[in-house]
This record gives structure tokens, C-alpha cells and sequence, in this order.
């Protein structure tokens, strides 16, 4: 079900307007990197009857942390050789120093056996707010024999890595691309203080003047409780004073895009087409309704679905907060839809469509909002 209307002299001139900003877009990209790996083989003296090797992550991708050893490979796998004739205990240390905890691993390792050990040392919330550019860090890696309780330190070594930005977002290498644009849900932070907040908001604008969860079981929104809380939103977000702010877009291997994530847009009053998109997505989420965003060349959309039976859509442009009220939005993306539809549906190259609940269900979840 979609709501449509003739087009208004109003309409028409906003897509004018927004058509110039789309094609006035400014060039603000970097290059896209691959996920690099060294991998390093210890020398120990020789009279020592173990072997270590290691093979860590020399680039780290700031907005995916949380899915290193999970989603994305291990940040750090160590493996250790025990050549001795006795079982032996190890005690296995990796950091990046100043930004992450230090992962601990204590392992017994049988003679003659060899044993593999994956770490992922987490950032450090406060840490990660400093990481607005790329940045150079060192990789620490300790691994001691312990004897009788103390250690006996075998292998301390530090790498240099390069940290992202954890603005940037970029393509991994290994990843398909409805992969690499998944990975755009990392974004949408519905468990942000800063939505729960718009969300409170939001409700002075509803009908019922309450904000409520998911689909109640209606069909199609036959009682229209889902476009209630969608204009309820855009209702809230007049209140931050948002805009739209035109730049560079793009979700293919050859660039990185630059992202705000949904506190940063509503503390600086505005955002380009995806973070405005993010932020009204979040918001959807947190009402346990379902969205996906909608990507088309050099631009994205907001899609939210309208029970939990059909597959049936309210379309947003949420680029024309600021601009249009929101029936007007909800025209336009359902025209735009109207046109771009059949080209997503038909896997057509800068097309796609990320569903945020399929999303977490392959693993995908929030960046740590702070």
C-alpha cells in the first residue's frame, strides 16, 4: 500500500530543487582499501622448544570492529608450537595500544601439539570518539611461559596498523556486493539515547500522543498507526532544525564514504541523503518496525514496511526535511520508487536494497553509539 497523490506545484518545484542539489553533489571521497594481513613468523632462541607465529589485521576498520571475529575474520590468530616433552601453559596478550582492552588467553598446550589461539581486543568507547581521521597505532603482542605462576616472557613485539576513521565506510575485500551494502545497517543505531530522545519527542505529534511498538497486528496499516508515527518523526526532527547537506555518495569498491552516524546528525543540524537516512531508520527500528534503504546511483532513500505480512512499503525522500512537510516527502519516494523499483528488483549495477532486520539477522548490529 502506498500513499499517492497528483503532484502539487509545491512538489514539483521541490523536486527541482532537490534534483540540482543531487547533481551538485560535492567529490568528497577516498580510496576503498582491502582488509590487508601480515602474517609473522617469531624467532626465538634456540634452545627454546616452542614455536610462535602470528598473523594479525595492519588495517582496521574502525565501523566494523564489533563484527572482527564474527562477521570479519579475527583481528589477530596466534599459533603456538609446543616441542617440548612436557604439557605447558602460555599466557597470550594483544592490544592496540591507546585505543582497545588488552585480550588474555591462557592455554595448555599438550607435547608435540600445536594450537591455534584468535583475539579480538575491543576499542575503547572514549578512544574511538578521537578517531575522526585515520591514524597510525602500534599492535602489542606478549606471550609468556608460565611456570609456577610467574611468567617467563618469550615473545614481545609491536606492529604499526593503520586505524580508519570511524566515519569511513568502506568496501571489504572477500565481501559480494549486497555484502559490502549490509554493512551499511551498522549505521542505523536505534539503542542511541539521542533517537530514544527524538522518539519522546516524536510523540507529541501522534494522535494518542504515545509512541508505541510494532504493527499491532494490522494488516497494511488499515488503521494508519504506521504513517501516524512516521509524521510523528519528521514532526520531531523540525524541531533539531535539520537540512539537508549535498555531498558525494557512493556504495561501490572504488570509494569510502565519509558517514555521521544519527547523534552526530541531530547535534549538527543536518546531513546528506544516507545519514538522514540512518537517523529516520534508526528511529523506525525503535519502534520494532521494519526499514530498509533503498541505494540508487549517487543517492539513498528510506523504505518502511507497513505490517509484518506483506511486502508492502511506505517510501520517504528524508532529504527534504527542512523542506517539505511530510506528506510531500512520502510522495516523492513513493514516485521515486515508482521508477526505481523495477531497476532494484532487476540487480541492476548501483542499485540495491538493505533490509535492516535481515541485517541482524546475519550479524550485523550497531556500532557502540559512544
Amino acid at each position: 500500500m502506498r500513499h499517492r497523490q497528483k503532484l502539487s506545484a509545491v512538489l514539483i518545484s521541490l523536486l527541482l530543487a532537490l534534483s540540482m542539489l543531487l547533481s551538485a553533489c560535492s567529490a568528497q571521497q577516498i580510496a576503498a582499501p582491502d582488509i590487508p594481513t601480515e602474517a609473522v613468523t617469531t624467532s626465538l632462541p634456540e634452545d627454546t622448544p616452542y614455536s610462535i607465529e602470528y598473523t594479525y589485521t595492519s588495517e582496521l576498520i574502525t565501523s566494523y570492529y564489533h563484527l572482527y571475529g564474527s562477521l570479519l575474520d579475527d583481528f589477530v590468530e596466534i599459533y603456538i608450537t609446543n616441542n617440548s616433552d612436557v604439557t605447558s601453559s602460555f599466557l597470550v596478550e594483544t592490544e592496540i595500544e591507546g585505543y582497545t582492552t588488552i585480550s588474555s588467553d591462557t592455554v595448555d598446550i599438550a607435547p608435540g601439539e600445536r594450537v591455534e589461539i584468535r583475539q579480538n581486543p575491543r576499542l575503547i568507547p572514549e578512544s574511538m570518539e578521537k578517531l575522526n581521521s585515520q591514524r597510525y597505532a602500534n599492535f602489542f603482542i606478549r606471550v609468556s611461559l608460565l611456570t609456577e605462576g610467574e611468567g617467563d616472557l618469550l615473545l614481545s613485539e609491536s606492529k604499526e596498523i593503520l586505524l580508519y576513521s570511524r566515519r569511513d565506510y568502506t568496501w571489504v575485500s572477500g565481501f559480494d556486493e549486497q555484502e559490502n551494502h549490509d554493512l551499511l545497517a551498522v549505521y542505523v543505531t536505534a539503542n542511541d539515547p539521542a533517537v530514544e530522545e527524538l522518539l519522546r519527542r516524536a510523540a507529541n505529534y501522534t494522535s494518542s500522543g504515545q509512541i508505541w511498538s510494532g504493527y499491532g497486528g494490522h494488516i497494511e496499516d488499515d488503521n494508519g498507526g504506521v504513517l501516524d508515527r512516521l509524521q510523528a518523526v519528521w514532526q520531531a526532527e523540525k524541531e533539531y532544525n535539520l537540512t539537508y547537506v549535498s555531498t558525494w555518495v557512493s556504495f561501490t569498491p572504488e570509494h569510502s564514504q565519509r558517514i555521521r552516524l544519527p547523534y552526530e546528525v541531530l547535534e549538527q543540524e543536518g546531513g546528506n541523503c544516507i545519514e538522514l537516512v540512518f537517523l529516520y531508520a534508526a528511529a523506525v527500528e525503535a519502534m520494532d518496525m521494519e526499514a530498509a534503504i533503498v541505494l540508487i546511483p549517487g543517492h539513498a532513500y528510506l523504505a518502511v514496511r507497513t505490517d509484518q505480512e506483506n511486502a508492502s512499503y511506505y517510501f520517504i525522500e528524508t532529504t527534504l526535511i527542512g523542506q517539505a512537510d511530510f506528506y510531500e516527502a512520502l510522495e516523492y519516494g513513493n514516485n521515486s520508487w515508482e521508477k526505481d523499483g523495477p531497476k532494484v528488483d532487476a540487480g541492476e549495477e548501483y542499485y540495491g536494497w538493505v533490509s535492516i532486520p535481515e541485517a541482524r539477522e546475519k550479524g550485523i548490529l550497531p556500532v557502540p553509539w559512544r
